[in-house]
């Protein structure tokens, strides 16, 4: 009997050494910039629940737009020893110190949607974010290929808000230089407050008379700041204006005729793959790459996706068709 008690556990322990990972759970600290955005909830619960369906718990935290928090969040995640830290950053410019803490601990960290800069990061996954900018400018364009433009920029500590107007740009800066397109204004919305972006555009059109034929909004909830402006002014459905995320309320809006179009990144898919490459790297793996980015310290291996245009001609073909929105949620 002794015999086989002592078989049976020189088995088992062959079993766990043949297969580090089921000897213990991964554990993955997931920091998130700011949970009062709906994106980032979804975002959250989708990767939430595809790294569990891999054997990987999560634990959860937002900094509600503060980077000293952020940091903080980050300390205490590194202190419970996580296998990966994925982070949505409040600002990319300022965690490269406590990434380096992270690195000293063996932990991974994966950069979620947003580069972080300066930064000793394993892997970025995102969207192609300045083919965005494109996309909301070129769309912009068609509907008003002349006349005064405002550009709003999102968050200017976000470096995703910086591929987004580089993106605009490429497309924009022709028609500038023709003579076309005035630019009568540009302004960046900190944190991405939509309360923020109602502020900037009531001034935009007190400076310009309520002469403006676009706007070039960065992301949903700054349109939808503007959007209010533009409204008091009897303006809303007359002014071309662009957005991002394909909140609920954007694609309201883009039915009813104030919004002209926004930028949908199908979340579910950045979501899994940024699980999946979690979870690979936690097993000390290499995930798939197609491409790479320089974040200003080394160039990072990175997989982009690609974004989607969606307007009032393809809502029921883009965000109903892959269950972003229900129909009855957008039309009822």
């Amino acid at each position: 009997m002794k015999l086989k008690t002592a078989l049976l556990s020189v088995a088992a322990a062959l079993m766990i050494f043949s297969n580090p990972i089921s000897a213990k759970d991964l554990k993955i600290g997931m920091s998130i910039d700011d949970l009062r955005l709906e994106r980032w909830q979804k975002d959250r619960d989708i990767f939430v629940a595809k790294a569990k369906a891999l054997g990987a718990d999560v634990f959860v935290q937002s900094a509600n737009g503060d980077a000293s928090a952020q940091i903080s969040q980050i300390e205490n995640m590194i202190n419970r020893n996580v296998d990966v830290l994925v982070i949505i950053p409040f600002n990319g410019e300022v965690l490269g110190n406590v990434i380096d803490e992270a690195k000293r601990e063996g932990i991974k960290v994966l950069a979620y949607d947003r580069l972080i800069n300066n930064a000793d990061l394993d892997f970025y996954v995102s969207f192609d974010n300045e083919k965005v900018g494109e996309l909301q400018a070129q769309s912009i364009l068609e509907q008003k290929p002349q006349g005064n433009y405002f550009l709003m920029g999102g968050s200017p500590v976000d470096n995703n808000a910086k591929l987004f107007r580089k993106g605009q740009m490429k497309v924009l800066q022709p028609h500038i230089d023709s003579g076309k397109i005035k630019v009568v204004g540009d302004q960046w919305v900190d944190s991405w407050l939509a309360e923020k972006a109602l502020q900037i555009m009531e001034n935009a059109l007190t400076a310009n008379k309520n002469n403006i034929d676009a706007v070039v909004a960065s992301n949903d909830a700054t349109a939808g700041g503007a959007i209010q402006a533009l409204s008091a002014q009897g303006l809303s459905g007359k002014v071309a204006i662009s957005g991002q995320d394909a909140d609920l309320a954007a694609i309201k809006r883009i039915v009813e005729g104030t919004q002209t179009m926004t930028v949908y990144k199908p979340i579910t898919t950045l979501a899994d793959k940024a699980a999946e490459i979690a979870v690979t790297l936690a097993k000390g793996d290499k995930p798939q790459t197609n491409s790479e980015l320089n974040n200003g310290l080394k160039t990072v291996p990175a997989y982009l996706l690609d974004p989607i245009v969606v307007n009032k001609d393809n809502i029921e073909s883009t965000v109903i068709k892959d269950g972003f929105h229900t129909k009855d949620a957008i039309y009822k």
